[in-house]
């Protein structure tokens, strides 16, 4: 069986380290997205613009009130965060059928700690993670195969928990350094399961 052509979307080096890296660039199409939906967003575009991929795989970190430090999550639902989550605004969350039935990623415009008010963190509150990237990466990949008429690559959301949303992102980058070796086991774990 032919292996399948991936794209893995990344925020920033620094959740998975140079190494890590250069050895999954050595063998699929990895793109750093930058911080943030309007970012995610746009460099997805450009990359399913330049090239047609079987898959599409967005890694990174993402905080959690539900899950401890170094969880791994495949989320299967996909929500857009902020004012899109209980307001006229409000719009349904993508599902997505190669995730974990029922573990949810909700994407904020915002870093989500301790001065977050509580209305907001309550809205949050149900979801098991939350990210900055990922629903913008899933709008921006259907939204390409609907223009372009080409048949939609497989999305796949791959996270690791590295923090409760407390406020306690100052340690960020050393907590990241421990999460790296993790994140990079998943990720082969999960291509090995695509690639089948």
């Amino acid at each position: 069986m032919q292996n399948k052509k991936i794209l893995i979307l990344l925020a920033v080096k620094e959740e998975l380290g140079a190494e890590n890296i250069a050895a999954l660039s050595a063998l699929h199409t990895l793109r750093l997205t930058g911080v943030g939906k309007l970012r995610a967003y746009e460099a997805t575009l450009r990359a399913l613009h330049e090239e047609d991929y079987d898959v599409v795989i967005n890694i990174g970190t993402c905080g959690s009130f539900n899950h401890p430090y170094a969880t791994l999550l495949r989320p299967s639902v996909v929500a857009q965060g902020d004012i899109y989550l209980d307001s006229m605004f409000a719009s349904r969350p993508v599902l997505l059928s190669t995730g974990k039935e029922g573990v949810s990623i909700v994407s904020s415009d915002n870093f989500i700690g301790e001065d977050t008010p509580a209305t907001q963190r309550k809205l949050i509150e149900p979801f098991d993670c939350m990210d900055m990237e990922s629903y913008a990466v899933v709008r921006a990949v259907k939204l390409h195969s609907s223009l372009a008429g080409k048949p939609m690559p497989q999305i796949y959301m791959l996270k690791i928990v590295s923090d409760g949303a407390d406020g306690t992102l100052g340690d960020w980058s050393e907590r990241i350094e421990r999460l790296r070796p993790l994140l990079r086991e998943g990720v082969d774990r999960l291509i090995d399961e695509i690639n089948g």
